[in-house]
């Protein structure tokens, strides 16, 4: 019985630790240099993205690669918008949420558990001062998702990639 306890232990704690292996998974050589240059990117904090998509609760839409960037403290953007307004804004006929070197302050988060670095700033659109509130994460394998709200419109997902 002792015997048999002992080899049931031993098989259970050599499973425990093949699971915990795969787990802690080493990247390959090509995932390894793009997660340096996410990070060497994030010190730098000149990021340019390409948006591939767009998603709210209208569905998602295929983008064709707009650039946003977010260079030092200067926010630019110029992306199409689909989704419900609260607000009938007059005068406008510009519906895309559009920054031209709007000044913001980033708090920045790194996420080490999802690996991800988390990037929150609001910024005032160019043309009719409209504030919007901006979540960008940036992951490590150079895949971006930025999240705008305000309080005129519902929140909308943007998907991309980082330009390294």
């Amino acid at each position: 019985c002792v015997l048999l306890l002992l080899v049931s232990l031993f098989v259970v704690g050599s499973a425990f630790a093949q699971k915990k292996a795969k787990k802690e998974k080493e990247l390959s050589e090509t995932e390894l240099k793009t997660a340096q240059a996410v990070a060497a990117k994030m010190l730098d904090e000149n990021l340019v993205m390409y948006m591939t998509a767009s998603m709210s609760d209208f569905g998602r839409i295929a983008l064709d690669g707009i650039k946003v960037t977010l260079i030092g403290d200067k926010f630019n953007c110029n992306l199409p918008y689909q989704g419900s307004s609260r607000i009938n804004t007059y005068g406008s006929q510009n519906i895309n949420v559009t920054a031209e070197d709007a000044v913001v302050q980033v708090e920045s988060i790194y996420n080490e558990k999802k690996g991800y670095y988390k990037l929150n700033f609001s910024f005032e659109s160019t043309y009719d001062s409209e504030r919007f509130t901006a979540t960008l994460k940036v992951f490590l394998s150079g895949k971006v998702n930025l999240e705008l709200s305000s309080s005129r419109r519902g929140s909308v997902k943007y998907l991309g990639g980082l330009l390294i």
